[in-house]
Order: C-alpha cells, then sequence, then structure tokens
C-alpha cells in the first residue's frame, strides 16, 4: 500500500470520531434545554393529546440514551380496545389484534392499577372508533380507508383506516400485551441509526412532519452557489491584495491593504449587505437586493427542457428525473447547459450583491494570510535567483513565488469553510436568499428543534467533508508532507 492511501485512509478513519462527537454534542446540547420543543414550537392551547402525538411522531417519548422500559409490546389477547384516557369509560380511540406489535410510548404503575399507552405505526391498518378519525380530521392527520376490510371485530362504529401522517395513541391493561426490551431503541440511538443507514436527519414539526433531509437538498444548491461564488471573490481579492501587499512592503499600498484587512473582518457582514442593498440596490438600481432569480425568469428544469418525463418511465425513470431535478436548482450550472441565457444573466445580477458581501468580509483573512507567507517566500535562495537571470520582477511574484506560498492557504480554505457557512446564515437573511442559512434562521424562530438539528448536523458533516477533503488534496501537492 502506498504511503499516499495509506494516509488517506488514516486520515478517513479520524474523521468517523471526529463527526461522532460533532453528533454527540449537537444531540445533548439541544436536549438539555429547558422547555419542552413540541409545546415550543406549538400555539397556545394545543390539546395535550395532539402534543402527545407529535412527540411520538417525533421519537422525543423515547428514553435518551437507553430504553429499559420496554420498547414494543405484543398484543396477547384477541382484541384490545385502546382507551384516550387511563380508565374504562373514557373515549374509545382504536382497536388492537392479537399478535400485533406496537411501540410503548408510555406506562403507569400505581398499587393494582397497571396501564401501558401504545401507538400505532405509520402503514399499518388498524381499526379506529369513527369519532376519532373526526378528531383526526381536524388536526390533519392523515389517512386512508383500507377497502374491503369486512366488519370489525367488536361492537361500535369502527373503521379500518392505515395512518400516512402523524400518530395516534391509546392506553390498555399491562396485562394485554407481551413486553418486549430493547434498550437501543431510544432518541439517540434511532437518529444515529437513521442517520447512518438512509440519512435521516429527522422530520419538521412547524412543516407537518415534512422530512428536513428534502427541504436541505432543495435550499442546498443556493447555499453553494452563494458560498463558492463568495469563497472565489475572497481569493481574488485576498490573495492578489497580500502578494500585492508582500511585493510593496512598508509602503503607503502595504499599510492600506493591511487596514483593509482588519477592516473587513471586523464589519459585520450584516451591515456591509445592507449598505451594498442601499448603495447599489435602491440608489444607484444596478442589481437586485433580495431573492435568488426573478420569478418570471425562473428557468425551466432540465427534465422540461429536454423533455426527459417522456423518455424515462417507470421507478428508474423517476430516480432519474429526481437527480436532474436537484441539480436544476443549481441555476448557473442548469441555465448553461439548457440556454435559458436570459434567466442566468438574471441569476448572476441577484448573486452579484450577496456574493461581493460575503467574498469581502472573508478576504481580509487572505490578505493578511499571503502577505505572510509572500514575506517568507521572497526571502528564499529560488526567488533570488530568478531575479538574478532577469526574469520580470511580475513573473516571479505571482508566478513562481505566488505558486510556493499558495500552499499554507490551501488548507485556511477548508478551515476558513465553517466562517463561510456561518457567514451565509447572516448574509442569505439580508438578502431574503432562499438556502440553508435563510432556513435554520427560519427553524429557529419557529422553534423547530428537530429541523435546527438536522441542519446543524448536516452543516458539521459538509465541513467535516470539505476539511478531509482539503487535507489530501494539501498532503498530495506538498513534497514537504511526510505520512
Amino acid at each position: 500500500m502506498s504511503s499516499l492511501r495509506a494516509y488517506i485512509i488514516t486520515r478517513i478513519l479520524l474523521t468517523i470520531p471526529m463527526v461522532l462527537i460533532l453528533l454527540v454534542f449537537v444531540f445533548v446540547l439541544l436536549r438539555v434545554m429547558p422547555g419542552d420543543p413540541i409545546k415550543a414550537a406549538m400555539r397556545p392551547g394545543v390539546p395535550q393529546e395532539y402534543l402527545d402525538q407529535l412527540r411520538h411522531a417525533q421519537g422525543l417519548d423515547r428514553p435518551m440514551v437507553f430504553n429499559m422500559r420496554g420498547s414494543r409490546a405484543t398484543v396477547v389477547e384477541p382484541v384490545v380496545v385502546l382507551y384516550n384516557e387511563r380508565y374504562f369509560t373514557s373515549t374509545l380511540v382504536m382497536l388492537a389484534l392479537e399478535g400485533e406489535q406496537l411501540p410503548i410510548t408510555d406506562r403507569f404503575t400505581e398499587g393494582e392499577e397497571d396501564w401501558m399507552r401504545v401507538a400505532v405505526d405509520a402503514d399499518v391498518p388498524v381499526w379506529i372508533e369513527k369519532e376519532k378519525l373526526s378528531w383526526l380530521r381536524r388536526v390533519e392527520f392523515h389517512f386512508a380507508p383500507v377497502e374491503d376490510a369486512g366488519d370489525a371485530p367488536v361492537e361500535g362504529d369502527w373503521q379500518r383506516v392505515t395512518m400516512i401522517q402523524g400518530g395516534l395513541e391509546g392506553w390498555a391493561p399491562t396485562k394485554s400485551f407481551r413486553v418486549h426490551v430493547n434498550p437501543f431503541d431510544s432518541q439517540f440511538f434511532n437518529y444515529l441509526w437513521g442517520l447512518v443507514t438512509r440519512f435521516d436527519l429527522g422530520s419538521s414539526i412547524t412543516l407537518r412532519g415534512r422530512p428536513v433531509a428534502a427541504d436541505l437538498a432543495l435550499k442546498l444548491p443556493a447555499t453553494v452557489e452563494l458560498g463558492f461564488t463568495g469563497m472565489l471573490v475572497a481569493t481574488l481579492i485576498g490573495v492578489f491584495s497580500g502578494a500585492f501587499a508582500a511585493q510593496k512592503r512598508r509602503s503607503a499600498a502595504d499599510y492600506s491593504l493591511r487596514i483593509y484587512s482588519i477592516v473587513a473582518y471586523a464589519i459585520p457582514i450584516f451591515w456591509l449587505g445592507l449598505m451594498f442593498q442601499l448603495i447599489f440596490g435602491v440608489a444607484l438600481g444596478w442589481f437586485p437586493v433580495t431573492d435568488r432569480i426573478d420569478t418570471q425568469l425562473r428557468p425551466d428544469t432540465i427534465a422540461q427542457v429536454f423533455e426527459l418525463q417522456e423518455r424515462f418511465t417507470g421507478p428508474r425513470g423517476e430516480k432519474i428525473i429526481a437527480i436532474t431535478d436537484f441539480f436544476s436548482n443549481f441555476y448557473i450550472f442548469s441555465t448553461i447547459i439548457t440556454g435559458q441565457w436570459d434567466s442566468l444573466l438574471n441569476a448572476l445580477k441577484h448573486l452579484v450583491l450577496p456574493a461581493l458581501t460575503l467574498g469581502l468580509y472573508l478576504s481580509g483573512i487572505f490578505t493578511r494570510l499571503t502577505r505572510a507567507n509572500m514575506l517568507d517566500v521572497l526571502q528564499q535562495d529560488f526567488v533570488t535567483a530568478a531575479r538574478a537571470r532577469g526574469i520580470p520582477e511580475k513573473v516571479v511574484i505571482y508566478k513562481h513565488a505566488l505558486l510556493n506560498a499558495f500552499i499554507p492557504i490551501l488548507t485556511m480554505f477548508g478551515m476558513q469553510l465553517a466562517l463561510l457557512l456561518s457567514g451565509a446564515v447572516l448574509t442569505e437573511t439580508t438578502f431574503n436568499w432562499p438556502g440553508m442559512g435563510l432556513f435554520l434562521a427560519g427553524r429557529i424562530t419557529d422553534r423547530d428543534f428537530p429541523a435546527i438539528q438536522g441542519t446543524v448536523v448536516f452543516i458539521a458533516l459538509f465541513i467535516a467533508t470539505v476539511s478531509l477533503v482539503v487535507d489530501i488534496i494539501y498532503a498530495r501537492i506538498d513534497p514537504r508532507v511526510r505520512y
């Protein structure tokens, strides 16, 4: 095995515990915060039953780390009637049939009383009392009737349905069930297993159980476009200004650029964005100040332009269409390959101000770092030899010296990615840019804790992946690195 390959494998293995620590930190931080996340996201006066069922849908009725109270209950009686409360005169909810396995959400034991609350999973047929179905419609818990279900096994007004969205719970005596204990059926291990096996980042509370990953897939292209364009601006301005400052050391230009690097990093990014909006958007009217593209110029998808719906059918075709729709959200990429030039020009005009705001904010760091590395490189022997051979000064500075000074700067790209994404939150909020930053700000405002957790975990995974790639590239291009 080559030394570089061994280094790559080692670096990947070291990334795994780092990511696990990040997951644990985010998971614990959001759960030690005071208050109930379900109540925090709901308006006052919401029925407790509705809150309990939302809590079950989010998995928050499970123990935090280890589940020793019982995870599932198997029905041992032919038919078990489940009640809304822990007494037989309360409202009827649903029927549980012999052999069914239902998740345990709560248990009450006091004296001779021993009751258990169980829930019905999605996509599982269940008999529900019709008055309860009316309540489910009012709270927008969706279900589908089961065709040719026959008659209910007990007297009453029952209907056989399959739950699609939302949840349903009911109480019954514990003696009607056989309890199964799974210590890993807990909030943490369920979240970790879902993340590893199917990249499940959780589901939103305020958006009616919508998967967080689905929302991030829609928001990611906008953030990636803004982030990479902002990094391009930061690199061009920061690297070349730092090289110029090193070339003009101790001159007025050098002092001016050093002051600029401090000011650019110190200015609040939202204030800088507001100033650009007022000057270039409102006063001069050169660029749009909000959104990503004009509504009337929103580009057609790649599938629409190339009529892929007619060429690809079936499950495989649906996956291909879904992939092309994802890449269609990268407006610059999709408008170029589909030839929608008016939409491309409009998208670029919308991108100028937010990218310039984010790029100038980051450029100060690269100016100072490039200047420091250039001063060190310019004192080395190969630069003196190049000058002695009569090579033009600009070639010496911007080709030979800058390329050698650029290696440490490459590492800074990965380190600044976290700063770029945090700056993107404020930039996207200022310019109403529909990316992950604006999505995260909205979820924080709505106190949607599962969506906040999923977004933060995704950003952490994204930063870890980019840092890994940057380290591998650095090890590949720098001959001084030993594996």
